[in-house]
């Protein structure tokens, strides 16, 4: 059985003392109803029902498979009288056992004091301007219908987040989920609905295409596009939505995060493909025009929600349509609450660029 560090036993000391606060504090409420009387009524509700908000509360296995109660931004928000749905979450207690933490930071290269520009991450060896693609003729023909325009699909659908408030995970967790209300196409149903409430009729599909087999994931979900290409071939947009990870090369966890309008919101991200890989996709400059013009309203609408575009050698099946394009929402280390509210702010540019197109 491996030996507790000094950190560990500082955190069960810490863990002990709480405990042992919390029951002595009872036991004196419990004993003396003449104090309790004289308290407030609302104090009262939260030391008596203390015990049931630990309950509710995510648990975190150790390394020694012990289940360890963490206390989180909710128990906080009680005992000190925050709006939690408000407030951004508080952060976990240090030196939870078993546990790392993640990292906030900004990825959209500017602050909220700059004005936004275009940025490429350049992954391929073309030589590539942004600002080239700015005047271009729009190569879709946005005429709106009653039939589908955007058809949204998870090539990596068991990508999952982190839960709502939590900030730290451990070395079980996969960052994959087969619960679609834990991964990308929870995200993607949000999406979906913020498009279609503004007259964008959007079809989501909800399958998993890497759940059977992860290396046959892009070929499945191709398929699967193209088949819904030919069953409704008014859609011109085609959003192969999937999470980030993001790590430092020590290993550090990081969640690209902003605030918009009082929402923690992930960072997104728009990744382009080409044909540098092989793939016949000739007229990949169509989709990076797109792509283009999406950022500039993206960053008009909300700065700072925005990572620089990234071009890549894989065509990632976006030679399916011009309007097909790949979308990173956060990362791993980012909550589902944080990637939700990020979809809605996406939706409403992704909605004005097809109207003013």
């Amino acid at each position: 059985m491996n030996r507790l560090t000094h950190r560990q036993r500082m955190a069960i000391k810490k863990y002990s003392l709480l405990i042992l606060s919390l029951i002595v504090i009872v036991s004196v409420f419990l004993s003396i109803p003449s104090i309790a009387k004289a308290l407030p009524t609302s104090l009262v509700g939260v030391l008596t029902e203390n015990s049931k908000i630990e309950e509710s509360l995510p648990a975190v296995e150790s390394s020694d498979d012990e289940r360890l109660t963490s206390l989180m931004g909710e128990a906080f928000s009680a005992v000190l009288g925050y709006d939690y749905e408000s407030e951004p979450p508080i952060p976990s207690l240090e030196n939870l056992e078993g546990a790392e933490f993640v990292s906030a930071v900004n990825l959209c290269w500017y602050s909220e004091e700059d004005i936004p520009e275009l940025h490429l991450i350049n992954r391929t060896n073309f030589e590539v301007d942004l600002f080239d693609y700015t005047d271009l003729e729009f190569p879709i023909d946005n005429d709106i219908y009653s039939e589908p325009l955007v058809l949204i699909v998870h090539t990596h659908g068991t990508e999952s987040y982190l839960p709502k408030g939590v900030n730290y995970y451990t070395s079980r967790n996969t960052f994959r989920s087969e619960k679609e209300e834990e991964t990308v196409v929870a995200v993607g149903t949000v999406l979906a609905d913020s498009l279609n409430s503004k007259g964008i009729i959007t079809i989501h599909d909800t399958t998993m295409y890497d759940k059977e087999n992860f290396s046959s994931a892009y070929s499945n979900s191709k398929a699967a596009a193209a088949a819904t290409l030919l069953k409704y071939p008014s859609i011109k947009y085609i959003i192969d939505l999937h999470r980030d990870a993001i790590f430092t090369a020590k290993g550090v966890n990081q969640k690209p995060i902003t605030k918009i309008n009082e929402d923690q919101c992930a960072q997104v991200m728009l990744v382009v493909g080409t044909n540098q890989g092989g793939a016949i996709h000739p007229n990949w400059d169509d989709n990076l025009t797109v792509a283009v013009n999406l950022q500039k309203i993206l960053n008009e609408d909300y700065p700072t929600l925005m990572r620089p575009i990234c071009l890549r050698t894989a065509s990632f099946n976006q030679q399916l349509s011009p309007g097909s394009i790949l979308v990173e929402i956060g990362s791993c280390g980012n909550t589902i609450e944080e990637a939700k509210n990020a979809a809605k702010y996406f939706a409403a540019s992704f909605a004005e660029m097809i109207y003013s197109n």
